[in-house]
């Protein structure tokens, strides 16, 4: 704490459609971007400080007062909403993150839990109070970014005291959450920093593919070199995917956007596959069936596995052809398509061997990022930005 006994943090925050993740300082959290707006508080039935905190993630409960957000209200947030019937996630559809309440709630909610677990864990009791005070580094979708929209929710979060009240058993904490700086970008622009930044394991699949036989330091430089090149972005989330192209390190805004789909529309359709099977008993969000496709021993999972993969198969032919339009569009100056994101993980069976067939006509290459470095490019290079870059 400094002498005014606000709290200071650095925060990186990916705001995704499926997924809420960010760096506080150097600690990773992350959530279902789900809220449920409530009208009377539930009944708490455990009334130990102790064990409400360390189950604080999943059973978030804040009520969040705010200019920033359009009706002051008491939410449930991320996993805890998850559970609930009736609740609001981004409409992957329509878009327009930069005006929705939802990743605002969704970030206030999370950084106040974080900060109060905090000091519990070394005062070894509740706060009454807290200030919080932040910077903050974020991203909207390439499909939807402008200059004026990335402003707009700069000036949302920047230009307003935030006031959570985070609920923890029967008791009650009041956090004021303050932004001292703001830095809005556009999606995929972060993975750069990501893979410039990277030992040579993000391009293990890569080196793999191609049949690179090199000295293992040309390998440790490998990332940086290629970043420096010219590469199409294909991000693939859960509303939009991005392409971005970047050309030594540029951003070409006039190349780079994005388009309304990836694994939310195949989920929600496969959603509708679902239910039409099971006679229209069913009422699911996405998150939810995404459960049930995880959980091997719900009655329904074989069903939701083989139809978001009838799903998906659609989506990787639409998939397919925006990449092959985005690299027609760089008249022959790229040198590499570069894959990651959530998405790309749930469509590299239906897209991997199409887009390496591809890449070869074109005399190109793609770089499939590996599993365990794709779902967090964006919020990787997001913290690099911060520590790095704009707050060295």
């Amino acid at each position: 704490m400094n002498r005014q006994g606000a709290i200071t943090v650095l925060i990186a925050a990916d705001l995704g459609n499926s997924e809420t993740k960010m760096y506080i300082n150097d600690q990773f959290l992350k959530q279902p971007s789900v809220i449920k707006r409530l009208f009377s508080k539930p009944e708490n039935l455990e009334l130990d400080v102790e064990k409400s905190i360390l189950n604080l993630d999943h059973e978030l409960l804040v009520n969040v007062s705010s200019q920033a957000i359009r009706r002051d209200g008491l939410f449930m947030i991320g996993e805890r909403a998850s559970r609930s019937a009736d609740v609001e996630n981004m409409n992957i559809k329509l878009g327009n993150k930069y005006k929705h309440d939802l990743p605002v709630i969704m970030l206030l909610g999370m950084v106040a839990s974080h900060e109060v677990r905090n000091q519990y864990m070394e005062q070894g009791a509740l706060p009454n109070f807290l200030e919080v005070k932040a910077k903050l580094s974020t991203a909207i979708p390439a499909s939807e970014h402008t200059n004026e929209k990335a402003e707009a929710l700069r000036r949302r979060i920047l230009d307003h005291s935030h006031h959570v009240t985070l609920h923890v058993g029967e008791q009650q904490v009041n956090v004021q959450v303050s932004f001292d700086d703001v830095n809005v970008t556009q999606e995929g622009i972060p993975a750069l920093y990501t893979l410039r930044a990277a030992n040579h394991e993000i391009l293990k699949d890569y080196v793999s593919l191609y049949d690179y036989n090199i000295s293992e330091e040309k390998l440790d430089k490998l990332p940086k070199k290629i970043a420096e090149k010219n590469i199409v972005h294909v991000d693939i989330g859960d509303g939009t995917t991005e392409f971005n192209y970047t050309e030594k390190l540029n951003p070409v805004l006039d190349l780079s956007d994005g388009q309304r789909f990836g694994v939310g529309h195949a989920t929600q359709e496969a959603i509708n596959l679902l239910k039409s099977e099971v006679g229209g008993y069913l009422d699911l969000n996405r998150q939810q069936f995404m459960d049930i496709h995880r959980d091997r021993n719900n009655p329904l999972h074989k069903d939701a596995v083989n139809k978001l993969m009838e799903a998906k198969y659609t989506q990787s032919r639409l998939l397919l052809e925006a990449v092959q339009e985005k690299v027609v569009q760089t008249a022959g100056r790229v040198n590499f398509i570069m894959v990651y994101g959530g998405g790309s993980i749930q469509f590299k069976t239906e897209l991997y061997e199409d887009l390496i067939e591809f890449a070869a006509d074109a005399k190109l290459e793609v770089i499939w990022v590996p599993e365990e470095y794709a779902i967090n490019m964006n919020v990787d290079g997001l913290r690099i930005l911060n520590e790095k870059v704009l707050y060295a």
